[in-house]
Order: structure tokens, then C-alpha cells, then sequence
């Protein structure tokens, strides 16, 4: 990276701010905010050595954040390197959804392709001041986004984004629901695909959600954990990362 990013006071340098692998386990991606970039390498299994692939670059003030992987029939006899793979990134700085399309080259690099971009809210209106989309999920059919600081169900109280992955892999907007507390950094749903677990940063709390895993919707709260002192807006204090151990 040369130089600051469209948005001087976040892309100062690069921020590597995710690392998560393929579905065929053969590449390793990196969400770049600082440098509006997707960055990925292959791997030596045998060594777990890593050898660079050419960096993707995302559009100037992006700010891409996390990524989740969509694969067409996935849990079928099909292989993973399906034709239709998408990869689906949360940007930060532009509090937006993007899907690339995924391709394997015969020996070669895993190239990525843009698709579509849509906010996480009806009729891809722009974000309320002050938001950041932080963390992306996908189950089945469904992706899902939380959006920090939007502030959609009270002053405490941000969103979670319900989109439809269509056969093609492009998604639409389907519903906005609570987040039951204020900052969701993090989220997850477990392996039934039943529950979802938001841990909102700020307030400090884990709201468990159940979830239909038929339709994808959140369908409200059936528990909600304190977990330490709760934190102050827009510092890194408070709850930080939520996972399902199963």
C-alpha cells in the first residue's frame, strides 16, 4: 500500500482485519480495510506454507472487513470447488454487502470477480450516521450482517440483516431485526442452524436468538448474558467475540 486510503482517518496503512480459508481448504483470504484490498494465498498443505496470489482490490473507501463463503449445494456429493461459489465480505467503511464470484483455475490462484454490492437495509437505503457493518455469516440460503451503532431498535439497541441468496448467488434483502443490545461486533450460529448467539460490544451482553431454518428469520430472544462490565461507544472495550462450541 502506497500512500493513505479514500478514508485518511482509517486508512492510514493496511489493517488486516480478518483471515478465514476456502471451502476447498487449498486458500487462505485476508480482509484488508486499510487498503481496500482482498488479499489471498495458496496453500502447501504438507508445510501449511503460504505462496501469494494477486491481491483483489475492493473500491477506493470500501474498507473490507470480514468474509463468508456461499456454495451452491453445499453438503452435497458435489465437489467444493463448485461452479457458483460466492464469497460474500462485509465492508466497514462503506457499511455495505458485497458478493464475488469465485473461480479455481486448473493449478492456479482463486480469482474473485464482483458481482453485486447492496447496503444491509430495504431498498439498499444508505446507513444511518455513525454505522459500521461489522461481522458476516452465512447459513443454507441465507447471509446475514451486523450493523454496530445503526441504532434501528433504540439508542441501545443496533440490527441484524437477513439477506436471501438466490440460485445464482446474488442476494436480496429480506428482513432487519434486533440486535438486543448496543455495538454487535460478533456473531454466530450454531451447527443446527436453531440459534444465533449476538455478543454486542458496548452494552456487553450475548443475546441468544433462536432462528427458523427453514425461512432464515431471527424470531426473537430466548436469553440474554451479561458478560463483564459494559463498555463505552466507539472504544475496544466490552464483549469482543462470541463463538458456539459444539
Amino acid at each position: 500500500m502506497n500512500g493513505v486510503g479514500a478514508v485518511p482517518s482509517r486508512q492510514e496503512a493496511p489493517h488486516p482485519h480478518s483471515a478465514f480459508v476456502d471451502p476447498t481448504g487449498d486458500f487462505l483470504l485476508s480482509a484488508d480495510l486499510g487498503a481496500d484490498a482482498i488479499r489471498i494465498w495458496k496453500i502447501e498443505k504438507s508445510t501449511g506454507k503460504l505462496t501469494d496470489c494477486p491481491v483483489v482490490k475492493t473500491s477506493a473507501g470500501t474498507g473490507p472487513r470480514h468474509g463468508a463463503f456461499w456454495v451452491p449445494s453445499a453438503g452435497s456429493s458435489r465437489v467444493r470447488r463448485a461452479e457458483g461459489t460466492v464469497l460474500f465480505v462485509a465492508n466497514e467503511l462503506s457499511n455495505s454487502l458485497s458478493g464475488w464470484a469465485v473461480t479455481y483455475p486448473s493449478g492456479g490462484c482463486l480469482t474473485l470477480t464482483l458481482k453485486q454490492t447492496l447496503t444491509p437495509y430495504a431498498n439498499n437505503a444508505a446507513a444511518p450516521r455513525g454505522t459500521k457493518v461489522g461481522e458476516v455469516k452465512v447459513k443454507g440460503n441465507f447471509v446475514y450482517t451486523s450493523n454496530r451503532n445503526d441504532k434501528k431498535f433504540g439508542a441501545q439497541a443496533d440490527s441484524i440483516t437477513q439477506f436471501t441468496i438466490s440460485s445464482s448467488g446474488s442476494i436480496s434483502f429480506t428482513e432487519l431485526t434486533s440486535s438486543y443490545g448496543w455495538y454487535p461486533r460478533t456473531f454466530d450460529i450454531n451447527k443446527a442452524g436453531d440459534y444465533v448467539a449476538i455478543g454486542d460490544q458496548t452494552t456487553a451482553n450475548v443475546a441468544i436468538v433462536k432462528r427458523d431454518v427453514v425461512t432464515g428469520k431471527l424470531t426473537g430472544q430466548v436469553a440474554n448474558l451479561r458478560i463483564g462490565n459494559a463498555g463505552s461507544a466507539e472504544n475496544e472495550d466490552g464483549v469482543s467475540a462470541v463463538v458456539w462450541a459444539e
